[in-house]
C-alpha cells in the first residue's frame, strides 16, 4: 500500500511538473514573440548605409535575429559583428536579412532577393531548425541546394544545433548529413554548430537555452558565435582585411 502511495505521489508530481513546464514554455514563447519587432528595428538601424564600414550580411531564422538573448546585439550575429569590428578596426554595417520562423523555403522566397549587390566581407547563414518539425529530406536538400547556389562566395553556413532538450535528434542528424554534403558541393564553409552545442549534454543545453527551451539565451548565443568565429577570422585574413 505504502509503495503504491509513493508511486502515485511521484506520478502526480511528474504530471504537475509537466503542466508547469508547458505553461512556462508557452509564456516564454509569447514573451519572445513580443520582442521580435524590437529586434527588427535594431537590425534595421545597424543596416543603414555607411561608406566607411565593412559589410556583414546575415541570413537565417530567429536565432540570427538574436531572439532568446537579452538584447539583439547579444545574439550570435551581434557577437560576430563585434569580432569583425575588432579584427578589421572598422565600423561594421550589418544587413540582417533573417526572418523569425524562417525555413529554407522562406529564405528562398523572402531573404535571398534582398542580398545587397555589394559583396560582403562576411556572410553567414543558419537555417533548418524550423524545417525539422515537418522534415522532408528530399525537399530540404533541394531547397538548401538552391540557397547555397545563390549565396556569395565564402559564405559560412551552420549545420543544425543539437536540440538535446527536444526529442527530434534523428531528424536533425539526417538534416545535418544533407547540410554537410550540400555545403561542401558548393565550396562554402561549414560552421560546426551541432558539435559546439552538443558539448556538455542535456544539462548544459538547458542552461544555455531561453525559457522556451528552443532559442539560445545569452550563454547559448555565445556558443553559437563560437561555431562561426574560426571561419569568420579565416575569411577576414584571406580577404586581407585585418587591421594594421
Amino acid at each position: 500500500m505504502r509503495r503504491g502511495l509513493l508511486l502515485g505521489a511521484a506520478l502526480a508530481g511528474a504530471a504537475g511538473y509537466g503542466v508547469w513546464l508547458a505553461r512556462h514554455r508557452a509564456a516564454w514563447t509569447v514573451l519572445l514573440t513580443n520582442r521580435i519587432p524590437a529586434h527588427h528595428v535594431y537590425w534595421g538601424e545597424r543596416g543603414r548605409a555607411d561608406p566607411e564600414a565593412v559589410l556583414y550580411v546575415a541570413l537565417g531564422d530567429s536565432a540570427a535575429l538574436g531572439l532568446g538573448a537579452s538584447k539583439p546585439e547579444r545574439g550570435y550575429v551581434g557577437i560576430v559583428a563585434a569580432e569583425i569590428g575588432r579584427l578589421t578596426g572598422r565600423r561594421v554595417r550589418v544587413r540582417n536579412l533573417a526572418i523569425d520562423g524562417a525555413t529554407c523555403a522562406v529564405v528562398l522566397a523572402d531573404e535571398l532577393h534582398r542580398l545587397p549587390k555589394t559583396t560582403p566581407l562576411v556572410c553567414t547563414l543558419d537555417v533548418g531548425a524550423n524545417d525539422v518539425w515537418s522534415f522532408a529530406p528530399a525537399r530540404f536538400r533541394d531547397e538548401l541546394d538552391r540557397i547555397c547556389a545563390a549565396l556569395p562566395p565564402g559564405t559560412i553556413v551552420a549545420d543544425l544545433p543539437s536540440f538535446s532538450p527536444i526529442p527530434i535528434g534523428g531528424r536533425a542528424r539526417e538534416a545535418n548529413r544533407i547540410v554537410h554534403e550540400v555545403v561542401a558541393a558548393h565550396g562554402l564553409t561549414l560552421a560546426p554548430l551541432h558539435e559546439r552545442t552538443r558539448r556538455g549534454g542535456p544539462i548544459i543545453a538547458v542552461r544555455n537555452a531561453a525559457g522556451d527551451l528552443f532559442h539560445p539565451n545569452d550563454r547559448g548565443h555565445r556558443v553559437w558565435a563560437e561555431a562561426f568565429l574560426p571561419a569568420v577570422r579565416a575569411r577576414i585574413r584571406a580577404a586581407g582585411a585585418l587591421a594594421d
